[in-house]
């Protein structure tokens, strides 16, 4: 049988994850044309590769933002129930790694000539951008994969510019 955690334990969650959903949305941006809004970490790592185009951040409409928070509480409900995830949800540690993978990257001289957008949510980072060689693909997702609290990295990034 598998312990589950108390009800009042269920219920503080599910408070602190739409309290910092709630917060996420309101502090991550200024507010785009159109009333969107920026729920997950977004940062430029490096910038190196001129011929890169820049990655947009993923803004989301107020409409999308209301479902995605649905979602995303009854995901962090069953990671409780589950016993998968800390006190505040699976999004909570966000910002912290968003930041920490930017910055490695940012100091990792083998990576200067690449331009690459990292995005986290739920502990998985997303690269995004242009790096010049399969080789150096492999590379950088292989050092993402290693740094702390990195669950999972989705690799989005494109081999030389785009046409």
């Amino acid at each position: 049988m598998t312990p589950r955690a108390p009800a009042s334990v269920l219920a503080s969650m599910a408070f602190t994850l739409c309290t910092a959903l709630a917060a996420t949305a309101s502090r991550a941006a200024d507010p785009a044309p159109g009333d969107l809004v920026l729920l997950d970490p977004f940062a430029q790592a490096t910038r190196g590769f001129a011929a890169c185009p820049e990655i947009k951040p993923p803004y989301v409409t107020l409409e999308r933002m209301h479902i995605i928070a649905h979602e995303r509480a009854e995901r962090g409900t069953t990671c409780a129930l589950e016993g998968r995830c800390e006190p505040g949800g699976a999004y909570k540690r966000d910002p912290e790694i968003n930041e920490r993978v930017r910055a490695a990257i940012a100091a990792e001289r083998k990576f200067a000539d690449t331009s690459v957008w990292i995005t986290t949510t739920r502990k998985f980072v997303t690269l995004q951008g242009c790096v010049r060689t399969k080789a150096e693909r492999r590379s950088l997702v292989a050092f993402v994969t290693k740094l702390p609290g990195v669950e999972r990295v989705l690799d989005d990034l494109a081999v030389g510019a785009p046409h």
